[in-house]
């Protein structure tokens, strides 16, 4: 379709036309204005609101921190309340059928060996007569 079809469309708008249209599109502009104010106005309430709950959190993070240590602190004296200790001459009841450790004296081993110092390393393939599992 042609934009000058019909009697008199090729013709200007009028000066009429022409104000009404400056009106609305004045209209329009007042609008968005108003809207852009207000969308600022939401944003920076809600950064104060987020500024807010930033320092509530830090401070509730904060008490968390100080509950957590007295909870330490508490634990600790709990424990050290309710310890019991035991003499070096403590000896540990053996149930019946229950053979008690005893420490295997290699002293012998490494006299064989040549190891005369107890920190020295004896590999394992050196004492073949050593079962495994039983040093």
């Amino acid at each position: 379709m042609s934009l000058i079809s019909g009697p008199g469309l090729h013709r200007l708008p009028s000066r009429l036309q022409l104000a009404a249209d400056l009106k609305a599109v004045n209209r329009q502009k007042d609008a968005a204005t108003v809207a852009a104010i207000k969308y600022a106005t939401e944003a920076t309430e809600l950064q104060q609101q987020l500024d807010e709950a930033g320092i509530t959190i830090s401070g509730l993070l904060e008490d968390l921190e100080t509950a957590r240590k007295e909870g330490i602190r508490l634990q600790s004296a709990l424990d050290n309340a309710t310890s019991r200790s035991i003499p070096a001459t403590f000896d540990r009841d053996i149930w019946p059928g229950e053979e008690p450790t005893h420490p295997i004296d290699v002293s012998e081993i490494r006299a064989r060996h040549g190891s005369a110092d107890p920190a020295a390393y004896v590999p394992m393939r050196l004492a073949p007569e050593v079962k495994a599992g039983l040093l």
